[in-house]
């Protein structure tokens, strides 16, 4: 047992491109920056959504334990490194440590991070086995961190009346879809399995055709999601440069999983998006720097 592996029970990466979410959720939501107390609520949203996100990647490793001896049997839990008390413990430490530091931030955001706990933590115990609800969990669950952020700087200002509807908010719609369309895509992949241990997917009490056609309508309908900011003027034109490339490398990968529904065709579909809502991100950000730079010139 190692501060190694504490660290890594976490998922570093996955807590790396949810802090970058929040942050931009927070800077997106009010970008004026008054030092000390904008610093100070950032460094305390931040040490809120890893404690949060960290509870429900350990309880999803403590109730996989027995699956993992057999896929992962190096990991901290499956190995025996960590105890599954010791993990409980943690959890018990990070729900403490969360909790503690989102009493000092807007009401709003400290009801948010309770929801998607509450809704991941669900979501490992009960309803990965939904299917499509569970896929619409894991898109909810893992974009949420955009207005989260939001809510920490603006409380729920942003989210209603929808002309209100800024870049965090589009942006969580935009990934929401994109992350739902990608799990359904793993259930292409998984169809066998998925039929054999009851998993109630898409493509299991569909079809893989069905399903390959759902994933494309969530992928155009994230386009479309992407094209009203754009019109409102919330994005500039580098965001256009990201979404038509988008709708390009979408049709180039999407009209082969279309014609031939397989685990490759679906694998290589599933792949292409992370790496994409990455780099629409890092556009967004220079779409709006570049926007400010114009406006004050």
């Amino acid at each position: 047992m190692t501060t190694k592996d504490y660290f890594f029970l976490l998922r570093p990466i996955n807590v790396g491109m949810i802090i970058a979410m929040t942050v931009a959720g927070m800077w997106f939501g009010n970008p004026t920056f008054s030092y000390p107390s904008t610093l100070i609520n950032y460094l305390l949203g931040i040490v809120v959504v890893i404690a949060y996100t960290g509870i429900a990647m350990i309880h999803n490793d403590i109730l996989d334990i027995e699956i993992d001896k057999i896929n992962a049997p190096d990991r901290a839990l499956p190995s025996g490194r960590v105890s599954k008390k010791s993990a409980l413990i943690y959890m018990t430490l990070l729900f403490s440590i969360g909790t503690a530091f989102g009493v000092f931030l807007r009401y709003e955001s400290v009801i948010l991070m309770f929801l998607t706990l509450i809704l991941s933590l669900l979501y490992n115990w009960k309803l990965k086995k939904t299917g499509f609800v569970g896929n619409l969990i894991v898109g909810y669950t893992a974009t949420s961190a955009f207005i989260y952020g939001d809510a920490v700087v603006a409380g729920f200002t942003h989210f209603w009346p929808p002309q209100n509807w800024n870049a965090s908010v589009y942006l969580f719609l935009i990934s929401a879809l994109l992350n739902t369309s990608r799990e359904v895509c793993k259930g292409i992949m998984d169809t066998e399995g998925d039929r054999t241990y009851g998993v109630q997917t898409i493509a299991v009490k569909y079809g893989s055709k069905f399903a390959a056609r759902f994933v494309l309508f969530l992928n155009i309908l994230a386009l479309t999601f992407a094209v009203i900011p754009v019109i409102r003027g919330v994005f500039g034109p580098v965001f256009i440069i990201a979404a038509i490339s988008f709708l390009i490398l979408m049709l180039m990968n999407g009209v082969p999983l279309v014609k031939s529904p397989n685990y490759d065709t679906a694998k290589k579909f599933k792949d292409y998006l992370h790496p994409i809502m990455l780099l629409a991100l890092v556009l967004v950000i220079i779409d709006i720097i570049l926007g400010d730079i114009l406006t004050v010139y």
